[in-house]
Formats: C-alpha cells, structure tokens, sequence
C-alpha cells in the first residue's frame, strides 16, 4: 500500500503516510481554519463520525453533529461520558476487571467507585452472567469496552441495565467503524449505549497523534457535557490540524477494516496449538469489526515468554495485554463477583498490533517463527 511505509523489519508503519493526509492539512493551513476556535473541518469531523451511526435499526438516524464532542483523547471522551450519565461522588460503575486502566482511573476521578466483573469465558468482554449477579444502589452505570475486536453483548448488556436503571457507556475506542450484522441489517457500536466513546491517539486505528470523541443521542446527556467543556470555550478541545488529519482516515476507514479481517482470518487458521496457544481474536460473518489487536491466549508462562522471543526476532510488534484489576484493595474498587477469567487473561495474552494486520505477507513471514497451518 503506497500510503504505508516500512520498518526497518519490512513491517509497515504508523501513523500511515498518506499524501491525503498533508493535503487535508494544507487545507487547513491556507484557510487557516488551523488558528480558529470553531472551524469547519471540526464539523466535518462531527459530520463524518455521526454517520457511522446513522445506520442503526433503533433510531441512530437522529444522532445529530451537535451530540459528537470531539475531545483531546478517548480518555477524556470516557470522562466526558461518565459525567454526562451524571456519575458524582458517591456512585458506583460497573466495568471489567480486564479492561484500560484508564477507564477505571475516570470512574475515581470523579470520586466514585469502581465495580469489577469478569470477562466472559474464551473472550475479553464483558461477561453478561457476572454482570448480573452485580447488585446495590450506588450503581449509577457501566462501561463496557470491545477489544482486540471482539464486541462485546451490548444488547444483553442493555436488557440487564434497563432492568436495573444504570445508564450504558460503549468505549469504542479500538472498534471505529465496527458493528454486528444480521440478515443484511447492520447495527453499529453504541445502537444500545447511552454515550459512546473513541479515541484518535497515536497507536489507534484512527489516528489524529491525541484525540477523541464522545457521541449520545440524549439530550440531556449532551448538554451535561457541554456545561462541563465549555468554560465558555472548549476546554478539552482538538484541534483544527488533528481533525484534518482524521479526515481522510475516516474515508479509508472501511478499506482498512476490510484488509485487517482479511489477515486475521488467516491467522485464525494457524495451528497455535503448536505452541500452546488459541487465538482469542478472530473473524465472524456475523460480526463487521476492527481489529486493533491481535490477540493469543497461551496458557504457559514460559510458552508465551518463548512465543514472545520468537515475535520479537523478526521485529514484529507485539506486547502483552492489560493487568487485570483484580487484585485491587477493596477500598478502591468493589469485587462482589470471582475474577478469575481477568486474572487469567493478565497473565496468558500476547497482543499482535494492527499494523502489522496491514501486510499481506504476516502469515508467510510468522512460518520463519514455526508457526504454520
């Protein structure tokens, strides 16, 4: 892909250096839209991002360019959801033991407490079953993240906080442009949530360096967020310049989503078994999604640790997965449910960035690793 170059591994590179990138910004530069408050490229932007979800069977359609807050990162855009739900001192969030550490660090910021439960079995999200075994009255809301491209159940999820009044937060910050689809209808993240967030940092798949978005079709929601942004300007604000990078990504977006499936498919076919391991990430007809990692799950610490090695010797990207929150005090954070599956998950992932999900040739050159069909 000519708007891609490589490492000095042969890998490609990112951000991607897409010659649609630098005209968008000297077309900001010229106009100098760069240098204003509000500018019509961060409408565009608005514009651009509310029409992913204005396709959604519930009524997506009235998602307005007014509800989309574009932010300086998506953990500001989960700080930005939290209060916009109205979670104050006091209140509890739900969240996964296995999730950022940043969506926990918002919940105390706001001086509330976080509510840990377990991911659902041979995944990373969510599990629906432990959500519901979660009670008390300071529970104001929870977050749910999708992650390495997996979605997580926001529709049992949604069943399960209407049933008990909680507000819904989506951190779609990995999964731009990712959606579930069902006899040719497509329902895009956040169709269940009452506020949905994303991130445009440097590693994202949408990229702006730093940057963010919070989108709810509530309007009271939205106007919670807006007396907290606007002091009277934007506070938490993103630039004219990122916005113009953004751009022309979002118009690629579904290319790239296309080209990563397309490779994790085939990753999915590799016999991991070899080395211990499964793959946790995966393709699904059912399922339109972006993989920002990919996951494997190997369930020997000197398997993984030697799996490491050999990813590392040909330069290839890779890392291991977040903590679990499990063995947080109870002082800081609730545990009214086991955590295994958390803790497992902390100690077993290697993560494969996307990136490298970009190459056609990552599964011909992951045989050099020993790892074949």
């Amino acid at each position: 892909m000519d708007f891609l170059d490589r490492d000095e591994h042969g890998w490609p590179v990112w951000p991607p250096t897409d010659s649609a990138i630098m005209e968008s910004l000297m077309q900001v530069w010229k106009s100098g839209d760069w240098g204003r408050y509000h500018s019509d490229i961060a409408r565009q932007c608005c514009d651009a991002i509310a029409s992913w979800w204005q396709s959604g069977p519930s009524g997506l359609s009235d998602l307005a360019s007014a509800n989309v807050r574009l932010c300086s990162s998506g953990t500001m855009a989960v700080e930005l959801a939290l209060r916009g739900v109205g979670v104050q001192g006091g209140d509890e969030v739900v969240l996964c033991a296995y999730d950022y550490p940043g969506n926990l660090r918002c919940i105390e910021l706001l001086s509330a407490k976080p509510v840990l439960v377990d991911v659902q079995d041979d995944g990373v999200t969510m599990c629906v079953d432990s959500l519901r075994e979660v009670t008390g009255d300071p529970i104001k809301a929870v977050v749910v993240s999708h992650l390495y491209g997996q979605l997580a159940n926001t529709k049992a999820i949604r069943q399960v906080c209407d049933e008990c009044g909680w507000a819904l937060i989506e951190d779609a910050c990995q999964v731009p442009g990712a959606g579930t689809v069902d006899e040719g209808q497509f329902t895009p993240v956040g169709e269940f949530a009452d506020a949905v967030t994303l991130s445009f940092g440097g590693s994202k798949p949408l990229t702006a360096g730093c940057g963010g978005a919070v989108m709810t079709r509530d309007g009271a929601i939205a106007s919670r967020i807006r007396a907290y942004a606007d002091r009277p300007s934007d506070t938490p604000a993103m630039s004219p310049l990122q916005c113009a990078a953004l751009l022309p990504q979002l118009a690629r977006l579904d290319e790239m989503n296309r080209r990563r499936s397309k490779v994790v498919g085939q990753l999915q076919e590799l016999d991991w078994a070899s080395v211990g391991g499964f793959a946790l990430s995966g393709t699904d007809a059912s399922v339109r999604s972006c993989h920002y990692k990919f996951a494997i799950q190997v369930a020997d610490p000197g398997q993984r640790s030697e799996l490491l090695r050999r990813f590392e010797s040909i330069g290839l990207p890779v890392g291991e997965g977040f903590r679990s929150a499990d063995r947080m005090s109870p002082r800081r954070a609730r545990q009214p449910v086991p955590l295994p599956l958390a803790r497992r998950l902390a100690e077993q992932v290697l993560l494969i960035d996307h990136r490298v999900l970009l190459a056609d040739d990552l599964v011909e050159r992951l045989g050099s690793c020993g790892i074949g069909k």
